[in-house]
């Protein structure tokens, strides 16, 4: 039953990661590889501002979004003024400096040991520890962060977004600010993606640079793909499919190793063959920018 309730809490916490992901990437139609690091450094914000007792909880919740958007203003900033895969070269070389910033910056993320003992919500006193618990818990702050997404890849803001992504030059001449618009885009994936990052921290208790390196990387986009671009549901079918579908390896007698480069391998296939034969993802609204 435990296994059952870790897997639900990975599809709550990924949908959220996977939507934000895919504003930028389906909604925006930008090479956006730096998501890892964006809600790498919200799970560390929250790690470190709640193992060291400068914040409690949802501060420190509130804290790792806000610091994650910083960062994600931060990268926007030179990432909008390239075109096409330098986009994607420079936020993937984002995700590999603050990768190398979690491993080297010891006196403060611990380096390669990681940072344990990252609490739990506590909620009037009560501190949620059990599976069953904490699953109940990230359901209502992911149905309430995705209905939030939902309000906005349904809005005006969305319309605009998506226009850019068609004819970036024709929403120029209508006197709309697209380089706004596009650092607002990379604020909103920033902020609820470092919050999703902080709920990954509070489920695992643990976090290292592991966590928020290329291999995670390929997860993402494995589920933004195959969900599919620009799509809300999409996202969470990705989120789903993914976590669920290499989970038989487990019953393999097969070294921890092998399995996890199945598991990877399996990723990869996926990827592939989603490209080539349906670059539209399962409920994608548009091809997926790898395709063209």
């Amino acid at each position: 039953m435990d296994y059952i309730l870790h897997l639900l809490i990975l599809i709550t916490i990924y949908s959220i990661l996977v939507i934000t992901m895919n504003i930028l990437l389906g909604y925006l139609g930008i090479l956006y590889l730096g998501h890892p690091a964006i809600y790498g450094i919200g799970a560390y914000s929250f790690a470190l501002l709640t193992t060291k007792e400068i914040l409690s909880f949802f501060p420190a919740l509130l804290a790792a979004g806000l610091i994650a958007m910083l960062a994600g203003s931060i990268l926007a900033l030179p990432a909008l003024r390239l075109k096409s895969h330098y986009i994607g070269m420079t936020t993937y070389g984002f995700l590999v400096i603050v990768n190398g910033l979690m491993i080297n910056l010891g006196d403060l993320t611990r380096g390669p040991l990681g940072v344990p003992g990252i609490p739990r919500p506590i909620i009037f006193g009560h501190l949620i520890s059990t599976n069953t618990e904490f699953l109940i818990f990230t359901s209502i702050l992911a149905i309430i962060i995705n209905f939030i997404l939902w309000r906005i890849m349904g809005s005006p803001f969305s319309k605009v977004v998506e226009a850019i992504r068609e004819d970036e030059t024709a929403v120029k001449t209508l006197g709309k600010n697209v380089m706004k618009y596009k650092i607002q885009a990379f604020m909103i994936t920033a902020f609820f993606g470092g919050i999703g990052g902080a709920l990954l921290a509070s489920y695992l208790q643990y976090i290292s640079p592991g966590n928020f390196a290329t291999e995670e990387l390929i997860i993402i986009l494995a589920m933004t793909i195959i969900g599919g671009m620009a799509s809300f549901w999409g996202s969470i079918v990705g989120a789903i499919v993914i976590i669920l579908l290499p989970e038989p390896l487990r019953f393999l007698n097969f070294s921890a190793e092998i399995i996890g480069a199945l598991r990877y391998g399996i990723y990869g296939l996926l990827i592939i063959l989603f490209m080539i034969y349906k670059p539209n993802g399962i409920l994608g609204k548009r091809t997926n920018i790898f395709s063209k």
